[in-house]
């Protein structure tokens, strides 16, 4: 299925598709800007495209949000996948992953919305886990070389990243937030150098913790 076309519906004409197109792009920037709480009269503006429109390609906000998601995530997954195939160092191949990742969670676009009201449908559980799975691969990799400290899990890493701020709030006179958010994450990774400085304590999160915490935050 291509990331324009809407869960179950048949193949689209051209117009119909660059509308998805233009919805689409339109509910990523509009969420990146001012977050998932954003009206979807607010996207229907960006994008140009009418409210009729937007609710016929997309029947509820909490539709639009999960094709967001779904589209982010599996985009994810191939950047995972290209990084894995074009660089042989694994350390190398980890920092842009978490990076990448990193990025795409500081536009607000990684997760789903935190005010679900319907349960995730399969098409995003897939993507979430196909995502999981390339980032435990990168993970490994990384631990097998000696490159990443072996006391963390790739649940402890998910969970550390969606817990560091999204945007670093900008002031007069200070350095672009985009920077302080670099230079933080730059911290983040290097502590995660093997050998670590100091032992963690264990046991580190498993598939349980991460499945409470994206149930209790995101409602997936």
């Amino acid at each position: 299925m291509s990331p324009l076309t809407p869960p179950g519906d048949r193949p689209q004409r051209a117009d119909a598709r660059e509308n998805v197109r233009l919805i689409l792009q339109a509910a990523r920037e509009v969420f990146a800007d001012r977050g998932y709480e954003v009206s979807i009269e607010a996207v229907a503006r960006r994008s140009g495209v009418g409210m009729g429109t937007v609710y016929r390609h997309f029947p509820s906000k909490n539709a639009l949000v999960e094709r967001v998601a779904i589209d982010v995530m599996t985009e994810t997954s191939a950047e995972i996948e290209h990084l894995s195939r074009a660089e042989p160092d694994p350390w190398t191949v980890f920092t842009r992953v978490v990076r990448y990742i990193a990025q795409a969670r500081s536009s607000q676009l990684f997760p789903v919305s935190r005010r679900r009201t319907t349960e995730p449908g399969p098409e995003l559980v897939a993507a979430r886990e196909a995502l999981l799975a390339g980032f435990a691969d990168v993970v490994t990799r990384a631990q097998d070389a000696g490159s990443l400290r072996r006391d963390v899990t790739v649940f402890d890493l998910v969970l550390m990243l969606n817990s560091m701020p999204a945007r670093i709030p900008e002031e007069s006179g200070g350095n672009p937030s985009a920077d302080l958010a670099g230079r933080q994450l730059g911290v983040f990774i290097d502590g995660l150098r093997s050998p670590g400085g100091e032992s963690l304590p264990s046991p580190g999160a498993d598939r349980r913790d991460l499945d409470r915490f994206f149930r209790t935050r995101f409602g997936l």
